[in-house]
């Protein structure tokens, strides 16, 4: 017996619990808790109780031929491109029992893991910035290593790696997987199938490709498949993971990592409980080695009914009965397991419905019948088979019988009432309230109508009045209507019988009184030859108002249509046929035109084409007088056909045509006629430049100035002219003037005025000015030429010497004969006489002579010197500015000098010249002086480098509370720190970056970079509070740890039950370097005060909530009014952030009672926002 009870326990310890309903096996729609019924109805009923698996497993290999293992064929989806993601959860397709618990949707892990849970949460998995498919197959940097059972694979809290939720899950080679969006061969499917005559869900993974978190990836892949069937069991086969590398799951473990079940490899060298394996090329089946047997008592009331299964068939009930089902759990043995699972339904035979019936008007009935839960109901006219309301409650407003018919929903099982008889309405004759239509075509105004026509008295039944607008009518029998109006009359019918009922309504008279047939109407005066009238025009001078209906003939009376236009002209007169639109009422009238006289247009004068400017315009007055031919003709001027954009300013400066109208004002009459105006604009230039004129002879200054204007403007159609100015802007107008102009009486400037406009508009012009060449005779630009060691001397290098661009100049002696091509210096000084002639004017210059003198050497300052430079790079390779060393050779500014690479003068550098022989070489110097020969010269370049400290190193390391001590080292001379001291050594004490600017005896310096790092110190990250604890956490610096509160070292990160107000905590890492210390404070909160002004204990406070940062205190009664509320912020004094209750509240005591604060605050140390809930006892003595 002890054996069953344990086995009870263990099995409720599973969380084993089974509900059960009862429902139609028909259409397996689940009875409700009150069924109605007809008499002699019959019920089938069934249980949703089945065979139930809880407990363990047993782990069978068996043969893959066993199972239909194929591909799935319904896409298992991913919300995310992620990897260590979970899937959309997806339908199992039945009840399935897993470690003791139902589940009928199911979640895969990217990973190699199908999840249960019926934790609302299951379908938030798939959420990645929440949830991640977590593992632990100890990759050496990347995860840890956790084999089953163990909660960790229950930790898939991304931002919270220690947070759980509860999963039952089953492993297939689960360890870190590449994801389908990394690899597109990666397939996760699924499908149901049947395995003799089992339900079953069937999950295929294939493709799976193992990587190692940090970027390696396996190169060959595997397949899963999981087999979930109805019975309880589970197969797992694995395929073609040959690779034993790495560590994978292949096993079960149930929600709260308490069970588990991983096989046994049959090479003992592998491990499927997260260790090395290949498969085995079998199929795994976990088996529920415990199966729970529903057992079935049907009750009728409390008489215990024979029937034993699951269903009970053709149950008749009787009213009131209640039908009971129990279903009671046993194991293999026979063994309850459980307490037993009920369910009942509570019968009601359906009543009869009764009527009841208010009548709040003579013609409505209101039929209404008590509404019963889960009873729908109809209600008919008897003789009628259409349903007139499917509620409780029906408006008759018809004579008749009626009933309701109660039913219950989707059966056959109906009730009617008993039949109600209605009566609605009066005595009263029935009435067409549609409009009573009178028509005339006699002209008439007005005509006399006898209501009683239209509706009769009848005093025996009713009484009866007629009103208009809300006052009677005093003689209905003679009720005078004015032509062409509508009349609305209302009806007030009074039952002789009956207060309650009576008829009233209302009705309209139309009366069309319409013109006598052949009235001829005359249509207002048409102007000259106008083609097209209006027809509207007719409609509104006769018959402004009507709302008749126009029809014209314009053949006589052949044939009428509807027209908006005629042309008068031509049909003159017309027929009308006018109709009334709503009842046939009509008459035909005649329609005829009369005409004005055509108003004149008298000859205009046309103006003469203009160029463009912005001030010339075309004068329409004067054409507005030549039109305006009387007191009565109004002339105005258009930019358009169709006379819209009207000119008003008269003195135009547009073009084009101008559309012109001379209205007769009299008769509103106007003729048109239109003007050209042309404007035509300024040409375009083919050239801007001046206008090139050379002397009439070499020397002269008397040019022809005369110019063809077409060179400028091309072929031009219009009036166009020029006007030559001289050099002081005067006018010539006699051709002599420009012909021979001289440039050294009238000025140097002269130009030209082209004009366009023979309106002398010179607004339309340009102005062009001229370029007046010199032909002037070349002059020699020297008298001598200073020799040095030549013998000879070149004829193109004498060229050269004489005159710029000599190419450009043909060179003979004074009497016109080629000069020599070398001259011969042999006997100085020599002179030469010689004539210049400019081959592009052909002027040719006076006699010129230069002469060939012996020069002497440029005297030096110094004929050598020395250039001494530092390098920063340490490679003897520097810049050298070499115009700085002038100075050295000579005082002359006006010196040219001349740098080269070797003392054959052959290879010329410049001035800023970088050294290309290391650290020495010598460059060679020519220098110049203004009247004398080169002197030559040289410059030894020198560098010198720094001197590296054989010290000082790139980074140094120092622990909180330390001082280290930085040495530069004695190769220099010189020290300068970025700290401002110049000592060889310094002591630093704070971390950051530093540099040392090191001179050696040579004067040469460098600077040194370096940075002092905390990074060896363990540094405090967060500080997390409660009540009873205080827990550390830090990162940096080498572990394990070292701890102190308040000087108090402890291996443990966390503090249990602090006692002090305040601690100061540090961090110490095993190398024995201290971090920075950071205080916490202890808030702790009193739970009970007296404010009764005894001096004890009489005002709540907080310890240490001063301290914090943007504090909150709340507190309220327990009907949650506000009795205490304080606030502080950050800028506030630690003092001005100290609560401090009197237990008040507006300065009133508050009684004695339990209050709840909340308080919340910011925590500057922690850096984090905190809250405290909870109660405190406000306590006054009397």
């Amino acid at each position: 017996m002890k054996f069953y009870v344990i086995l009870f326990s263990l099995l409720s310890a599973f969380g084993f619990a089974q509900s059960v309903s009862l429902y139609n096996p028909g259409n397996n729609a689940v009875y409700p808790d009150q069924q109605y019924f007809c008499a002699g109805e019959s019920f089938n009923l069934k249980v949703d109780a089945v065979a139930t698996s809880t407990g363990d497993y047993q782990v069978i290999k068996d043969q893959l031929s066993n199972f239909p293992l194929s591909a799935g064929s319904i896409p298992i989806t991913f919300q995310s491109p992620n990897t260590n993601k979970f899937s959309d959860s997806f339908p199992i397709g039945f009840n399935f029992s897993f470690y003791g618990k139902n589940y009928t949707r199911a979640v895969l892990g990217s990973n190699g893991r199908l999840v249960f849970t019926n934790d609302p949460q299951r379908d938030n998995l798939k959420d990645v910035t929440t949830y991640t498919d977590r593992t632990f197959s100890g990759i050496t940097g990347y995860n840890t290593f956790s084999a089953l059972p163990s909660k960790d694979y229950n930790k898939v809290f991304r931002n919270n790696p220690t947070q759980e939720l509860n999963l039952a899950q089953i492993f297939f080679g689960y360890t870190d997987l590449i994801p389908k969006s990394q690899n597109s061969s990666v397939t996760y499917l699924y499908k149901n199938v049947t395995v003799a005559g089992v339900n079953g869900l069937l999950v295929s993974f294939q493709n799976m490709i193992r990587t190692n978190g940090t970027g390696g990836i396996s190169s060959v892949a595997y397949y899963s498949h999981v087999l979930l069937l109805e019975d309880g069991r589970i197969v797992v086969y694995v395929s073609n993971k040959t690779e034993s590398s790495y560590n994978a799951i292949l096993g079960i473990q149930n929600d709260n990592a308490t069970k588990f079940k991983v096989p046994v490899h049959s090479n003992s060298i592998y491990n499927y409980n997260n260790g090395p394996w290949t498969s085995e090329g079998v199929v795994w089946v976990f088996k529920p080695n415990q199966n729970l047997t529903p057992q079935f008592k049907w009750f009728q009331n409390t008489t215990l009914l024979p029937e034993n299964t699951n269903t009970l068939s053709n149950f008749v009930p009787n009213d009131g009965d209640v039908l009971k089902v129990e279903v009671t759990y046993f194991d293999s043995l026979g063994n309850q397991v459980g307490n037993p699972e009920t369910d009942s339904v509570t019968f009601h035979q359906l009543a009869k419905p009764a009527v009841t019936m208010t009548q709040p008007n003579c013609s409505t009935a209101i039929l209404t019948t008590t509404a019963v839960p889960g009873i729908q109901y109809e209600w008919y006219q008897s003789g009628n088979p259409a349903v007139l309301s499917t509620t409780n409650t029906f408006t008759a407003s018809a004579n008749g019988n009626y009933f309701v018919r109660a039913k219950v929903p989707n059966s056959t099982c109906f009730v009617d009432s008993d039949l109600v008889p209605v009566s609605v309405g009066g005595n009263f004759p029935n009435f067409n309230n549609t409009p009573k239509y009178l028509c005339k075509t006699d002209g008439s105004n007005s005509t006399t109508v006898n209501l009683y026509d239209y509706y009769p008295a009848d005093p025996t039944n009713y009484t009866l009045k007629f009103q208009e607008n809300g006052v009677d009518i005093p003689n209905p029998a003679n009720f005078v209507i004015n032509a062409n109006t509508t009349r609305t009359i209302g009806i007030i019918a009074n039952s002789v019988t009956s207060s309650a009922c009576s008829f009233a309504t209302t009705f309209e008279i139309v009366f069309a009184s319409l013109p006598v047939p052949n009235t001829q109407f005359t249509a207002n005066k048409l102007c000259f030859g106008e083609n097209d009238f209006a027809l509207s025009n007719f409609e509104n001078q006769f018959f402004a108002g009507m709302n008749w209906q126009f029809q014209y003939s314009l053949d006589g009376g052949a044939t009428f249509q509807n027209l908006t236009s005629v042309n008068p002209q031509a049909n003159n007169p017309i027929l009308v046929k006018i109709k009334h639109p709503d009842f046939a009422c009509e008459t035909t009238v005649k329609l005829k035109f009369d005409f004005h006289p055509k108003v004149p247009v008298n000859p205009i004068t046309p103006f003469p084409p203009h160029c463009f400017s912005t001030t010339e315009y075309f004068d329409l007055n004067i054409t507005k007088s030549e039109l305006e031919f009387g007191p009565n003709i109004q002339v105005t001027f258009y930019k358009d056909v169709a006379m819209t954009d009207q000119i008003t300013n008269l003195q135009y400066r547009g073009s084009g045509t101008v559309y012109i109208k001379i209205l007769d004002i009299t008769t509103g009459c106007f003729s048109t006629t239109t003007l050209t105006l042309v404007i035509y604009p300024k040409p375009t230039l083919i050239k801007t430049t001046p206008e090139t004129k050379l002397p009439k002879s070499c020397g002269s200054t008397i040019y022809d100035l005369t110019t063809n204007i077409n060179d400028y403007i091309g072929t031009w159609s219009h009036y166009s002219e020029i006007r030559y100015y001289d050099g002081n802007g005067v006018r010539m107008v006699n051709p002599a003037q420009w012909q021979n102009y001289d440039s050294s009486v009238s000025g140097a400037n002269p130009y030209m005025v082209f004009v366009y406009n023979q309106t002398n508009n010179l607004q339309c012009s340009d102005q062009i000015g001229f370029d007046l060449k010199l032909l002037t005779k070349p002059v020699s630009q020297i008298a001598q030429i200073l020799i040095c060691d030549e013998l000879t001397y070149p004829l193109q290098t004498f060229k050269n010497a004489v005159i710029t661009n000599s190419a450009n100049y043909t060179f003979t002696d004074d009497l016109g004969n080629p000069l020599p091509a070398n001259f011969n210096l042999s006997v100085l000084p020599q002179t030469v006489k010689f004539l210049i002639k400019d081959n592009a004017t052909g002027c040719v210059s006076n006699v010129q002579t230069v002469t060939f003198v012996k020069g002497g050497n440029s005297v030096l300052l110094n004929s050598e010197t020395q250039y001494i430079l530092c390098d920063d790079n340490f490679d003897g390779i520097t810049n050298f500015n070499l115009d700085s060393k002038k100075s050295d050779f000579t005082a002359d500014p006006a010196a040219i000098f001349e740098y080269f690479k070797d003392a054959d003068f052959s290879q010329k550098i410049n001035s800023n010249y970088t050294n290309e022989v290391p650290f020495a070489q010598t460059v060679f110097v020519r220098i110049t002086l203004p009247g004398f020969c080169p002197a030559n010269a040289k410059i030894h370049l020198k560098v010198n480098v720094p001197t590296l400290s054989s010290t000082l190193e790139d980074k140094y390391y120092i622990c909180y509370g330390d001082q280290i001590t930085i040495d530069a080292g004695s190769e220099n001379v010189q020290w300068e720190w970025s700290t401002g001291e110049t000592k060889q050594t310094i002591l630093i004490s704070k971390v950051g970056a530093y540099s040392a600017k090191l001179t050696n005896s040579n004067g040469c310096s460098y600077t040194h970079q370096f940075v002092v790092s905390d990074e060896n110190q363990p540094k405090i990250t967060a500080i997390n509070q409660t009540n009873s604890s205080i827990e550390v956490i830090a990162e940096g610096g080498v572990k394990p740890y070292r701890y102190y509160f308040n000087g108090i070292p402890q291996n443990s990160n966390i503090l249990l039950d602090p006692t002090a107000s305040s601690y100061i905590i540090q961090v110490e890492s095993a190398t024995g370097c201290l971090g920075e210390p950071k205080t916490v404070y202890f808030i702790k909160i009193h739970n009970v005060f007296t404010p009764n002004a005894d001096g004890i204990n009489d005002f709540w406070t907080i310890e240490n909530l001063g301290k914090m940062q943007d504090i909150q205190v709340k507190v309220v009664d327990r009907f949650g009014k506000l009795v205490y509320d304080f606030s502080a912020s950050s800028t506030q004094t630690a003092a001005g952030r100290d609560p401090v209750w009197d237990g008040k509240i507006n300065g009133k005591p508050l009684p004695t009672s339990t209050y709840w604060y909340t308080i919340t605050w910011f925590d500057p140390v922690t850096r984090r926002n905190e809250q405290r809930q909870g109660w405190i006892l406000v306590k006054n003595r009397e």
